[in-house]
């Protein structure tokens, strides 16, 4: 019998995105409605990167950008973010257990990234206020 890798692997996602290394994420989708859990009816949780390197286009060194990136599992949300939405996206402000919550939105400059053959969706977030 064959092995479907990709639904193996998109199964893996619930593990490396979800569990362990998770944190707690809140979408609130462009109608209001807000998103707390996963379609298990489990806290929804996403891998949250803090910082990101980017490539200066003036200098061509690498930079540290201090802006967010969540990686969700597509098949946790009933709802799945698309190029052009207004969303707000909640996560702690860093990884510990108790941290305060803060809001961001979905960059308008830059694409939600990730598709159906991949199985994640990846949100480059920027924070509500110029307050950094």
């Amino acid at each position: 019998m064959a092995v479907n890798i990709r639904k193996l692997a998109e199964a893996d996602l619930s593990k490396t995105l979800e569990r362990d290394f998770g944190l707690p994420v809140i979408l609130i989708d462009p109608d209001g409605n807000e998103i707390t859990e996963n379609l298990d009816e489990t806290t929804l949780k996403g891998q949250t990167l803090y910082s990101i390197t980017r490539i200066d286009p003036e200098t061509g060194e690498s930079i540290v950008v201090n802006n967010p990136v969540v990686t969700l599992r597509r098949s946790s949300l009933a709802r799945v973010p698309v190029p052009g939405e207004k969303w707000l996206v909640r996560i702690p402000i860093d990884p510990t257990d108790g941290a305060e919550v803060i809001d961001f939105i979905i960059d308008p400059d830059r694409s939600p990234e990730g598709g159906r053959d991949i199985g994640f969706i990846r949100l480059y977030l920027r924070r509500t206020s110029q307050e950094q």
